[in-house]
């Protein structure tokens, strides 16, 4: 079964990531797991303060363990950790793919661009005028709002006369 894992060090302790992320492997490995390719690293501002500490480095990686017995193991062991502030063990399945900060902007400036190209089809079709369908909607539009305008004045007119029932004016 494959596995996330998601732990944050301190900024304090930068000097050691590396020797942090093989002790970190090691824990898992000892246990049976088998660490994917895919890493992601993010420094990030903490919304509260952790043990004396503002900011943070979130990694994140999978990994596959096959005896799920051993994944209590894993936990005492990061757990015992004393570099790690925090982590977080994930069944893979339950979670999207996992990709670094700058596949996420990058997708999420395409998901904008091709928002903006859907705007603007609309717009254009408008303006040329080739859209009979168009022309008549806005024909029907105008006397639904004069109806809508009626009710609205006959709603506070009720309500006029109800407030002077209560008030006895």
């Amino acid at each position: 079964m494959t596995y996330e894992l998601f732990y944050l060090i301190g900024v304090s302790k930068e000097a050691e990531l590396p020797e942090i992320k093989k002790e970190v492997e090691g824990i898992v490995e000892t246990a049976g797991g088998k660490f994917l390719e895919k890493e992601t690293l993010e420094k990030r501002r903490l919304s509260y303060q952790i043990k004396h500490e503002n900011h943070g480095i979130y990694l994140c990686r999978r990994f596959e363990l096959e005896e799920t017995e051993s994944m209590l193991e894993i936990t005492k062991n990061l757990n015992l950790c004393t570099k790690i502030l925090r982590f977080m063990i994930s069944k893979a399945s339950e979670l999207p793919p996992l990709r670094s900060k700058e596949e996420r902007m990058a997708e999420a400036a395409k998901r904008e661009s091709r928002k903006e190209q859907k705007e603007i089809k609309p717009e254009a079709r408008k303006v040329t005028g080739t859209l009979a369908a168009e022309k008549t909607e806005d024909k029907k539009e105008a006397p639904a709002e004069a109806k809508t305008e009626e009710k609205s004045a006959e709603k506070s007119e009720d309500i006029d006369k109800k407030l002077e029932e209560i008030l006895n004016i």
